[in-house]
């Protein structure tokens, strides 16, 4: 069985110290962002939500992608830098559970349900669908 290595007096850099010295003083936000949740969550578990893999965030971490960065920008952006908004139904959501909210059918199952389906098309100005004009 090996050793494992004892690393005496070394720090490791966080992934927020590396994404600033790969990207120079002002790295984009949505790098920041990203460092940060490597961090607090470390880069599987925030590869798992952004449904990339580990190695393309730390590349992207690194400023050492080959390619472009459009891909994690666009991940990054959608998952990690969302929108908060005021429901009056549930309190603060995110942008994309308020459309998701928006889309479902009304069901009589579920009062929580049914107060978000009315609080959603009475008047809410988050509400992004118009009813259909079924007088015609």
């Amino acid at each position: 069985m090996k050793a494992r290595r004892q690393h005496s007096g070394s720090r490791r850099l966080s992934n927020l110290d590396k994404a600033r010295a790969a990207w120079g003083a002002e790295p984009p936000e949505w790098v920041l962002r990203l460092a940060e949740a490597c961090d607090a969550h470390g880069v599987r578990g925030t590869a798992a939500k952004l449904k990339a893999s580990p190695a393309l965030l730390s590349l992207a971490i690194n400023h050492k992608h080959h390619s472009g960065y459009g891909f994690v920008e666009q991940r990054t952006r959608a998952m990690l830098m969302v929108e908060i908004l005021e429901c009056p139904a549930l309190g603060l959501i995110s942008a994309v559970q308020c459309r998701d909210e928006q889309k479902k059918p009304f069901t009589s199952v579920n009062p929580l349900a049914v107060a978000v389906y009315r609080a959603c098309r009475n008047g809410c100005r988050h509400y992004l669908q118009k009813e259909k004009n079924h007088a015609a």
